[in-house]
């Protein structure tokens, strides 16, 4: 093929190649407007509407979509909103409303983000280099994990079967649905838990006899 029959063969392809890529383009840009017009808006805890709320959660184009960051953020934000009064009563409500299947789809998206979050606290927990900083970073978790439990209450009263209902349930949950590599690093974890806490406990009856004991003096 000489050299003028190439660029007569090029320029005779050209309009469909104009034409090609324009479809695409189309088809991308269509794609993405699709996507965002299923994408759930995030929806204003203060609002107190939980049905918008539980939906977020459970959509995989909602919560999930959202950085790690904010997906805590707002967790936490709605944390506060259901400790106040009333609050939880309305959560209650609404899941006992709710279809099974929407219902477990809300489950196992509160699950996945509390395992990702242990997971990540297993981790860090295990970056830690000296006993000192160990136990430090368990204490302030236990801390951290106490102010939570009563927020897993509340969110798991409305769940039915088997489903984990307190932080030591969540917690083996948690542990029991890991691959291989997750559970190496967070039954240690678990365990340093574990006698952490028994040590702080001992700490608290402690300080609770020398109490009693001066008051009575």
């Amino acid at each position: 093929m000489t050299a003028g029959e190439v660029k007569q063969t090029v320029k005779s392809h050209r309009p469909a190649a104009v034409v090609g890529g324009v479809v695409g383009l189309i088809l991308i840009v269509a794609w993405f407007g699709y996507d965002i017009a299923m994408t759930p808006a995030r929806p204003e805890i203060a609002r107190g509407n939980p049905a918008e709320v539980v939906a977020y959660i459970a959509d995989a184009r909602g919560l999930a979509k959202l950085s790690q960051i904010e997906q805590e953020q707002f967790l936490n934000q709605w944390k506060d909103y259901l400790l106040q009064p009333g609050h939880d009563e309305e959560l209650r409500q609404c899941l006992e409303t709710l279809p099974d299947a929407e219902r477990k789809t809300f489950a196992e998206a509160i699950f996945r983000q509390a395992k990702r979050a242990f997971v990540d606290d297993a981790k860090r927990y295990a970056q830690q280099t000296t006993p000192e900083e160990k136990n430090k970073f368990i204490r302030d978790k236990l801390d951290q994990y106490a102010s939570q439990a009563e927020f897993t209450k509340r969110v798991a009263s409305g769940f039915k079967g088997n489903a984990p209902k307190s932080q030591d349930e969540l917690q083996k949950w948690i542990i029991e649905n890991t691959t291989a590599e997750e559970r190496a690093v967070g039954e240690p974890y678990v365990e340093a838990l574990k006698r952490v806490r028994e040590m702080v406990k001992k700490e608290q009856r402690g300080a609770q006899a020398v109490t009693a004991s001066t008051s009575g003096a």
